[in-house]
């Protein structure tokens, strides 16, 4: 498939056990070069502490309950245009706002505009890069190996001593790769980062998925499970405007929140909003704001009750039958829901004039 990518195995080393499997290497103008493939890194991982990185976005650290926990492999996944790169950004800044080094391994874009985007957020980075904070390091050659991967970023952390790494993206990090290291990617990316957190570095990685909550993408799929920390981004309809939305959905061993909360991509960066609490159907894609009867504790009712109150709330008159097609009840228990919500004042009813019965929700209802 138009892809050449070369291997060596090591059969024989009297005396010593040699690293098993294939290794990749490549021939360029300074000769050739090895890149061992990734082992498993149980010797040198460090203990884990309870110390957290800062996220770098408003608000963002409360919903995560006090930030990253240093680390661990942290996945923000989004489509494309959710400013996943900004919030990468401001991960890398606030590492070296607060003295931390940070190597971003950038696939999807050159360096140039990678910097350019930076500095038009008001972020000195040559600064950063002078002073051996920040290293970028551009990977985008033809058939790319995940052990040639690992060794340009370890190679860029021991230089500078980090503590932050961010892979932007890792989407563009499995095109990159050769056709053939493509097929067991899932194995390939779980060595990669099982052998950065070993280190005791925070790997910060972000990827683009097609779909909402339910459906998070074929890639994002793939490697969902080696990562600690799961941040996801969508757009929602809110009152005929396009919204961003985020959620944290996992994270391993520590508690955060459970909200979906709004944010927006400013001049200087993201900042989170507030929660949607008072809107249901969030994962659809269009929310629908909860009709304040919903939000209430009103007592004597159900939950099934409480469901048909809110439909009559929304539709505002509407049939019997109408009603069991959204609610889903038999006509026995509609009719005994409709009985009890107008006995207990939250629904009237009334003949529309051709001889069947409507139902309203009362005033008090729609306080």
């Amino acid at each position: 498939r138009n892809s050449v990518v070369r291997k060596l195995q090591v059969q024989k080393a009297r005396g010593r056990a040699p690293m098993p499997g294939l290794h990749t290497f490549r021939i360029t103008d300074d000769g050739l070069q090895v890149f061992p493939r990734i082992p498993e890194q149980q010797k040198a991982r460090r203990r884990q502490t309870t110390t957290r990185h800062g996220s770098g976005v408003p608000g963002l650290d409360e919903v995560l309950g006090g930030g990253f926990p240093i680390g661990d492999a942290v996945m923000l996944a989004g489509p494309a245009g959710s400013g996943k790169t900004t919030f990468a950004t401001q991960f890398i800044f606030e590492g070296i706002r607060v003295g931390d080094a940070v190597v971003v391994a950038v696939f999807e874009e050159y360096p140039e505009e990678y910097l350019a985007r930076a500095r038009a957020r008001g972020y000195d980075i040559e600064k950063a890069i002078e002073s051996g904070k920040l290293k970028i390091i551009y990977l985008r050659p033809l058939d790319l190996s995940p052990d040639e991967t690992l060794f340009a970023i370890l190679t860029a952390m021991e230089e500078i001593e980090a503590s932050r790494v961010v892979i932007d993206s890792l989407s563009g990090f499995e095109i990159a790769l050769a056709p053939s290291f493509r097929e067991d990617f899932k194995e390939s990316l779980y060595r990669l980062v099982g052998a950065l957190t070993a280190t005791g570095v925070t790997v910060f990685m972000t990827s683009e998925i097609v779909g909402g909550f339910p459906d998070m993408g074929v890639t994002t799929e793939k490697v969902l499970f080696v990562t600690d920390d799961i941040i996801v981004q969508r757009f929602v309809e809110i009152d005929g405007e396009l919204r961003q939305i985020l959620a944290v959905i996992k994270m391993r061993g520590s508690g955060h929140s459970r909200d979906f909360r709004t944010y927006e991509i400013t001049a200087e960066g993201a900042v989170i909003g507030g929660s949607l609490k008072d809107y249901r159907g969030i994962i659809t894609g269009v929310p629908q704001l909860r009709p304040r009867v919903a939000l209430q504790a009103y007592s004597g009712l159900t939950d099934g009750e409480s469901g048909l109150l809110e439909w009559l709330v929304r539709l505002g008159v509407s049939s019997q039958e109408t009603l069991g097609l959204r609610v889903g009840l038999s006509d026995e228990a509609l009719a005994e829901a409709l009985r009890r919500l107008i006995t207990l004042g939250y629904a009237t009813q009334a003949d529309d004039g051709d001889g069947k019965d409507t139902f309203r929700a009362t005033a008090d209802s729609n306080a």
